[in-house]
């Protein structure tokens, strides 16, 4: 168990709050701000350019309904939500037992 820690003024624990606050927020902020910035739907060029497929993979997939996407007259979009969960449904952990293959 830890030691109790003792603070000898009230500066010391505004410097302590500062830091674990600081640190908190360092650690945070990157993705807060991917996630807020982030768009909802993407068109086929931002899919290419998210997953380096080509336009042929795109289809392809697209037309075996392996990913989602909307279609409103002539344009095609994919749901980013969606998209994301297609790539962590093949997510393999590392560490384990390697002898199991």
């Amino acid at each position: 168990m830890d030691s109790p820690l003792i603070i000898s003024s009230e500066k010391t624990l505004q410097a302590l709050i500062h830091a674990a606050v600081q640190s908190s927020i360092s650690e945070a902020l990157p993705s807060l701000i991917r996630e807020a910035t982030r768009k909802e739907w993407l068109t086929k060029k931002e899919l290419m350019e998210l997953t380096g497929w080509s336009a042929r993979q795109v289809e392809y997939k697209k037309s075996k309904r392996q990913i989602p996407f909307i279609r409103r007259g002539r344009t095609v979009l994919f749901p980013t939500d969606e998209v994301r969960a297609y790539f962590h449904e093949g997510y393999v952990p590392t560490g384990g037992d390697s002898t199991s293959r």
